[in-house]
């Protein structure tokens, strides 16, 4: 009677591993299509002219490095700096007006938080295209997060690969910093996995995969899906601009340029883990049930290639140690991909079905913080 009982349970361990392996392979393939940083052209006549934009909210530990940054593009156009000051309480605007009292280039706007109907950081923003002044032809928007920081070559560069490949809006994460915490191994592959399944980094899924730590379009291209106003409530911006841009009929990548881009905000690991726990929320439209299913889904997934394994070496059923095996590398093959592409420690991948479950906890935090009525960044609350 036991062994009956006993076979339904193995064919549903081995359909579980079945979907973490599909999974993992469909990971490995969405990252081959990630495109590299060209080289920055040499012979353009009429090299594009480009308006960046930070919004910032209490940056001042990192704004100073980002602004630096910036101001040493190579990019031969003639660029615009719009440092957008959300309502900050430190010397976040005090850093940005010591750097336009030096560069005529740089202009530091202060707004006290978003209108209704408006997410701080898209607010933000989109302030800071209508005080950039009036178009320029063939202008380039960039919009850089306070707490990344480009190397001079990389504004030059990422044109340079929307141009190769034909694109109205790239972007590219940035890589961790020296003495990055543990959230870079630990909950970066499992989250860019499951950002993956929902956004493809070549725009051809059901949503276009875009991250906001540095990310270029086309002027022309926002103005045509009516800029960042037709965005007004989303938090998950970045994805829904390259969406938007994509629907609109253009030509969305993500690019890897993660070694010339450094980013400070997936540290320490509690604020990695508060970021994802954001982004998440905000993709599953502030649901808690979603969240939910999502978070117990992602730990049942992870963690089905060991228990099956382990269920298989106990019980001898040899097919189903194998299958178990078998989705066990199938993780670590996508964990070590992930997080090759976002050059951090991929000595962890055997830990895989861990990490995974790990992240799973990240959106069950999330989904707990929504019932409770705590979700909150930059201290503010992220859901209505």
């Amino acid at each position: 009677m036991g062994s009956q009982s006993s076979g339904p349970l193995r064919s549903v361990m081995a359909l579980a591993v079945a979907g973490s392996v599909y999974r993992s392979a469909r990971t490995v393939a969405r990252t081959r299509a990630v495109v590299p940083l060209a080289p920055a052209a040499s012979d353009t006549p009429l090299p594009p002219p480009v308006t960046i934009v930070v919004p910032a909210r209490d940056e001042a530990g990192v704004l100073h490095e980002c602004l630096k940054g910036l101001r040493a593009q190579t990019h031969p156009g003639t660029l615009r700096i719009v440092l957008v000051d959300d309502g900050s309480t430190d010397g976040t605007g005090d850093i940005g007006r010591a750097h336009a009292a030096v560069d005529p280039r740089v202009r530091v706007v202060r707004v006290e938080g978003p209108p209704p109907g408006w997410a701080g950081k898209v607010h933000a923003m989109h302030v800071g295209i209508e005080r950039a002044g009036a178009a320029d032809a063939g202008e380039w928007l960039l919009f850089v997060d306070a707490d990344t920081v480009l190397e001079p070559e990389l504004l030059g560069r990422l044109i340079a690969t929307a141009e190769s490949v034909d694109a109205d809006l790239v972007s590219t994460p940035g890589g961790p910093p020296a003495g990055h915490s543990a959230s870079w191994p630990l909950l970066m592959p499992a989250g860019l996995q499951m950002i993956g399944e929902n956004a493809s980094p070549d725009g051809r899924g059901r949503k276009a995969f875009a991250i906001g730590h540095c990310l270029a379009l086309r002027r022309s291209y926002y103005e045509k899906i009516g800029g960042w106003r037709a965005l007004a409530s989303m938090r998950n911006e970045d994805v829904a601009i390259a969406t938007a841009v994509r629907d609109h009929g253009g030509t969305t990548r993500l690019v890897d340029g993660v070694d010339h881009v450094t980013t400070s905000g997936m540290d320490p690991f509690v604020q990695g883990w508060a970021s994802f726990r954001k982004s998440f929320v905000a993709g599953a439209g502030g649901s808690a049930p979603v969240l939910l299913a999502g978070g117990l889904g992602q730990i049942a997934l992870s963690l089905a290639p060991p228990v099956a394994t382990l269920a298989g070496l106990r019980g001898r059923h040899p097919a189903l140690a194998a299958v178990g095996l078998a989705g066990w590398a199938a993780q670590g093959v996508a964990h070590a991909r992930t997080a090759k592409l976002m050059r951090a420690d991929s000595r962890v991948a055997p830990l895989a079905p861990l990490t995974g479950a790990l992240f799973g906890g990240v959106l069950l935090d999330g989904a707990a913080r929504v019932v409770r009525g705590t979700v909150r960044w930059k201290g503010r609350r992220t859901t209505s």
